[in-house]
């Protein structure tokens, strides 16, 4: 007789579709089983029926058993232990098939290792049986089933061999008969999933070693984790499997862990319980996200069923609990494999496997008679690299962009871009303020692009000033990286589309955007191409899924965030569509056809609004606001040079760099039907564009004039030009060729002599003066430093310079430093009594302004340099003023008033400046407080618990009575701004689950996909 007897014991519930092939592996065994019996739980579906015809025991029991219940049951029933023998219980599933020298590689394993008492097989997925699913299995710290195994990892043996785990899976485990029952068998509170880690941990812990043996191979189907069948357990909370799996997951962390370890990792599995309910929720799968929160729920209410299992696993516990801490994956581990599992996941997105290649099949049996020759390596110069289209302009871009950049490197500022801050926290802190001390301060809603900013800083570690240094440098190279992967579809020439990409990277439009700063017209003119790209079906936008719609709305938002003249040409685009969907419809504005197009349109149009409330309110009230840009103001050169699809202004191109873009779309409009349509758009763009440029508006906080700056309507007309031209040279050689020389051909030589001069041109301007623009590099401070330290001081900073032989000055109110990103945005319009002080100090009439100073909290006066001497004249001659200091930086005045941030009157007309420290003061007596802020409703002042009545004095201010003399708080109220930030994360949050894909239950993936 042998030392060694093998009881198998068959669980069995509703696996008819497998059982076939299971049963035929069992009885296939090179070593038979000595003894086997299955046991059946009340399966519906003919499970019983098959096995009594393989001749197969069966005992049947309840449908509600649980998997550990039937174990302990067949052991039960099995014949008892024979004396001198040393008995094993083989394990199996319904749903896994067995290679036949399975059994017989396991006890060759255990034989050799008297230590081991669990050993199980390698498993393969049931339909693709060269994909690995487990070779041994452990648990995360935060409750996650733990292989060890890449994502759909192919069998190739590199996990061959006998291993220490910390468990198997009860699919095919071999067990010690002795050591189970010593044990109490299966925890019968682990109905179903996680029973099998968890014995495998108190096998570790009762000084036992667990193996697997990759010689014995086993086929899961994984029925019940994939929801290939019901969960019928008594146990299973809804009878969801990922529920279950999830409790049962916790119970076992917790019920065998150290008591010191429980608190750590009761917030580890609710924090990941939370988030990928989260994640769920965004793949529109509800259900498994309450399946996470209810799975530890449900547990936490039976607290007395941890209590238990902890004090029975203590009884046959001999060793300590770390014991098991090197199957245990860390935390790091964990997080490798995450981020690995992510960029494989994008990777398999992004660079999908060709299935059209097919590489030859060759056997090892495969002669090649050749094989001894010796033939030379075929290789490449490296030179060859540069001989690629895309590889040649962009080493062509780089070599101009290290000349053009050469004052670029480093902090940059300039033109319509203010200083960066130093931190991401500076923008998101700006973002969620309801007040911005900015100017005489101003509660204006935060724009959204300071929001996106400061989460797209997080690339360069939090550092703002990097990250808009790096994409200013980047930009010429995100442009033509995005504009020929768009162009490239409209020509099989490679060096055409990548010289047009290069113009679109160089053209006017572009090196205006970098040379002035504008940081919104650099996100518009590198995602434009892959804007258009979306713009497919715009006609037939009814054959667009919901999912793209929300999708493309999110992008739009992005796109109006940083331009505001987005929403006017997208209004005009959708009032163009919609009147022609009107005539397909016949005029019938109940027409279903007209109906879907016209609510997809009008989201397109309505969620970007709602995303950037409450400030997009504003082009209600104001709608010339739609043609102002966001940051400092830099006005635009006119129309002429709109004309020629430049939008000048500072740091734009000179008259005599013209441009092929206009001279293009001309003719390319009498060219053939394809170049025809991009290049009517692409007119009527540029001619919006000469026609916005005329336009005079007011910039960001000032009610100064400027001409308009029409780079996002040029933008479009370089990019549909660029467009038309590619149409039109494509394979133009061969028609030009089969025709007699005629006006084709003199416009074709036309537009590549302009293109060829504008190349010359603009490239020798551009490493040469064009280097030197509004745009640099800025490390020193604008006001003296002295002029910081005062928190709440506010300065009148004054440039002057020559205009027309008259003294002009421009001017902004500081509170101790530059304006930074955001800022201007948020500043509010200049007061036209401050503007009258400022205008008198130069025009010797502001007798006054020291006193209008006064009244306004503006403590000092900063001209800085180069300064006139006629304005330093006029302000020393002017009463009121004390001049402090005179230094490299400018020269600074003190008003003589004493002034503040709080001024307090009492009722006897004398006059306090209230210390103030945070938002509490204290007030000495009965009188009037006059904040010297703008006025905003949302000013408040406490005093024991009761608000003092407030209202906006002569001077525009808010003032607040004070009864009785005592404490008070000075705070804005911020209610209505979080209301709004609220409302903005809810339909962001919202927009974002509906244009991600769904994600799909296991019971709806293919068999072959799951594997």
């Amino acid at each position: 007789m042998s030392t060694q007897r093998v009881s198998a014991i068959l669980v069995v519930h509703d696996g008819s579709t497998w059982l076939p092939e299971v049963v035929a592996s069992i009885v296939s065994q090179s070593r038979n089983v000595d003894q086997i019996l299955a046991v059946d739980t009340g399966s519906t579906d003919g499970s019983a029926k098959l096995l009594k015809g393989a001749r197969i025991p069966v005992a049947t029991l309840d449908r509600t058993t649980g998997f550990g219940e039937a174990i302990s049951y067949g052991v039960e029933k099995i014949a008892a232990p024979i004396e001198g023998v040393e008995e094993w219980i083989w394990i199996l599933h319904d749903d896994c098939a067995l290679h036949p020298a399975a059994l017989e590689s396991l006890l060759t394993a255990i034989s050799e290792r008297p230590s081991v008492v669990m050993a199980g097989p390698k498993l393969l997925g049931w339909h693709n049986r060269t994909h690995l699913l487990e070779v041994g299995i452990s648990l995360a710290t935060n409750g996650a089933r733990w292989t060890g195994l890449e994502p759909n990892e192919y069998d190739q043996g590199q996990r061959d061999g006998v291993y220490e785990v910390l468990s198997v899976s009860t699919a095919g485990a071999l067990i010690r008969r002795d050591v189970f029952e010593e044990l109490g068998g299966f925890d019968q509170n682990l109905e179903l999933f996680r029973d099998d880690v968890d014995f495998g941990w108190r096998v570790r812990t009762a000084g036992h070693s667990v193996v697997v043996v990759t010689d014995a191979i086993g086929y899961h189907a994984q029925a019940a984790s994939n929801e290939r069948r019901a969960v019928d357990v008594k146990g299973a909370f809804l009878h969801r499997p990922l529920l279950l799996d999830r409790r049962n997951a916790a119970y076992v962390l917790l019920a065998n862990s150290s008591w010191w370890s429980i608190p750590w990792l009761s917030i580890q599995l609710l924090a990941g319980a939370l988030l990928r309910s989260i994640g769920y929720l965004f793949a529109k799968l509800p259900g498994y996200a309450s399946d996470e929160i209810l799975a530890i729920a449900t547990l936490l209410i039976h607290p007395t069923e941890l209590l238990k299992a902890r004090s029975a696993r203590k009884k046959s516990r001999f060793i300590s609990s770390r014991v098991v801490k090197t199957f245990i994956p860390s935390r790091w581990t964990q997080i490798r494999s995450s981020i690995s599992r992510g960029f494989e996941t994008l990777r398999a997105r992004l660079l999908p496997e060709d299935s059209t290649q097919t590489t030859p099949v060759t056997s090892d049996l495969t002669i090649n008679e050749d094989e001894d020759l010796l033939t030379p390596l075929s290789t490449k110069p490296w030179r060859l690299v540069f001989a690629r289209p895309l590889v040649a302009v962009l080493s062509i871009l780089a070599v101009i962009t290290i000349f053009w950049a050469r004052h670029r490197f480093g902090a940059i500022s300039g033109g319509a871009l203010a200083q960066s801050p130093d931190n991401f926290k500076d923008l998101f802190k700006l973002y969620l303020e309801s007040w911005h001390e900015i100017g005489m301060g101003s509660g204006l809603s935060t724009p959204a692009w300071v929001l996106i900013l400061s989460g797209a800083s997080l690339l360069t570690l939090g550092n703002v000033k990097l990250f808009v240094a790096l994409c200013f440098i980047a930009a010429p190279f995100i442009f033509l990286l995005t504009s020929h992967n768009f162009l490239k579809r409209y020509t099989d020439n490679q060096w055409l589309s990548a010289g047009a990409a290069l113009l679109y990277s160089l053209s006017p439009v572009s090196i205006a955007a970098v040379n002035s700063g504008r940081l919104g017209v650099l996100v518009f003119i590198a995602l434009l191409p892959v804007f258009v790209v979306g713009l497919r079906n715009w006609v037939d936008i009814e054959k667009r899924t919901w999912r793209s719609i929300f999708a493309y709305s999110l992008f739009i938002w992005l796109l109006f965030a940083f331009n505001p003249s987005v929403l006017l040409i997208l209004t005009g685009a959708i009032a163009f569509a919609l009147y022609r969907d009107f005539l397909i419809a016949e005029k019938n504005y109940k027409s279903p056809l007209f109906i879907q197009r016209g609510i997809r349109r009008a989201t397109l149009l309505t969620l970007p609004i709602l995303l950037s409330a409450p400030g997009s309110f504003a082009i209600f009230v104001k709608p010339t606001k739609l043609l102002s840009e966001i940051g400092l103001t830099v006005a635009g050169g006119g129309a002429n040079f709109a004309f020629f699809a430049n939008p000048g202004g500072a740091g734009s191109l000179p008259w005599w760099c013209v441009s092929p873009i206009a001279i293009v779309l001309f003719v390319t409009f009498f060219s053939t039907t394809a170049a025809r349509k991009f290049a009517t758009l692409g007119l009527i763009f540029l001619l919006s564009g000469t026609l916005v440029s005329a336009l005079v508006v007011s910039g960001n906080g000032s009610a100064t004039g400027s001409r308009a700056n029409a780079s996002t309507f040029i933008a479009i007309a370089t990019l549909l030009s660029i467009t038309s031209a590619v149409v039109m040279f494509d394979k133009i050689r061969a028609r030009l060729e089969q025709s007699h020389v005629n006006y084709r051909h003199i416009s074709v030589a036309l537009v590549l002599l302009i293109s060829v001069a504008y190349s010359v041109t603009s490239t020798f301007w551009l490493v040469t003066a064009g280097a030197d623009s509004p745009l640099r590099t800025t490390s020193k401070e604008i006001l003296p430093a002295f002029l910081s330290i005062e928190k709440d001081a506010k300065t009148v900073v004054l440039r002057s310079y020559r205009s027309n032989n008259e003294t002009t000055l421009s001017y902004y109110i500081s509170r101790g430093s530059a304006i930074t990103l955001g800022e201007a945005d948020v500043a509010p319009q200049d007061l036209p009594v401050i503007t009258q002080a400022i205008e008198g100090l130069v025009d010797n009439t502001g007798v006054t302004s020291s006193k209008t100073f006064s009244t306004y909290g503006i403590k000092y006066v900063f001209l800085k340099n180069p300064v006139s001497k006629d304005v330093v004249q006029t302000i020393d001659g002017l009463g009121g003023f004390n001049r402090t200091s005179a230094t490299n930086a400018g020269i600074v005045w003190k008003v003589l008033k004493d002034t503040g941030r709080l001024k307090f009157v009492d009722y006897s007309g004398k006059e306090f400046i209230l210390p103030f420290k945070g938002v509490r003061t204290y007030v000495p007596a009965p009188g009037t407080i006059t904040l010297t802020e703008s006025y905003s409703n949302s000013w408040q002042i406490s005093q024991d618990g009761y608000r003092l009545a407030k209202i906006k004095n002569a001077n525009d201010l808010p003032s607040f009575e004070v009864t009785t003399g005592g404490h008070i708080s000075v705070i804005h109220d911020g209610t209505a701004r979080r209301g709004w930030i609220s409302l903005f994360l809810i339909a962001l949050v919202t927009t974002i689950v509906l244009a991600l894909p769904s994600g799909r239950r296991r019971s709806e993936i293919e068999d072959a996909v799951i594997a």
